[in-house]
């Protein structure tokens, strides 16, 4: 029922001389509108995007979680990384930590970027792609998806070393990252 809601604040309406103000913006564009071009201000209304602002944005896919960094320039770039964890002690998994290694060289061959060891042994995605024209929000969700798709096979494989390999944990601690 309507009275069990809460009460939401009521939209408020432009006034004359802001309703031009509000759509104007799109009368000297092409369409479609691409990535970055327009943001919705606190009002509601549609103004211009300043596109030298990267956009940035986080989803998990397979229990991974992704940071993308978007470029909206006159010409687009898509930068996806992601924190895998640690490369774990010789201790903990000796063997698999050499196959470890084995599947961070080999993502050196992946067209778009790369799986990395940072100094502190942080295993680290690092991937960058230029979305096609015209940078439309699906052109920006196929980039995402062709970053995704190609590192899958190595990411796949590390999931399944770091399993098969890993000793089994005391209760309460963080398994393999996957």
């Amino acid at each position: 029922m309507l009275s069990e809601t809460p009460e939401l604040d009521e939209p408020t309406e432009l006034a004359d001389n802001e309703l031009p103000a509000a759509t104007a913006w799109h009368t000297d564009r092409s369409f479609p509108v691409e990535v970055g071009e327009i943001r919705i201000d606190e009002r509601g209304r549609i103004r211009p995007r300043d596109s030298s602002v990267p956009l940035n944005l986080g989803f998990a896919y397979r229990g991974i979680q992704y940071h993308a960094e978007v470029e909206t320039t006159s010409e687009p770039r898509v930068r996806l990384t992601a924190d895998l964890g640690k490369l774990p002690y010789s201790m903990e998994i000796g063997a698999g930590r050499h196959l470890i290694r084995c599947i961070l060289n080999s993502s050196a061959r992946a067209y778009y970027g790369r799986i990395h060891l940072s100094q502190d042994q942080d295993i680290f995605l690092e991937a960058e792609s230029i979305p096609p024209k015209p940078f439309t929000p699906a052109s920006l969700m196929a980039t995402l998806t062709a970053l995704l798709l190609d590192f899958q096979p190595y990411l796949d494989i590390l999931g399944q070393v770091l399993t098969e390999f890993q000793r089994p944990k005391a209760a309460g601690t963080l398994g393999p990252v996957r």
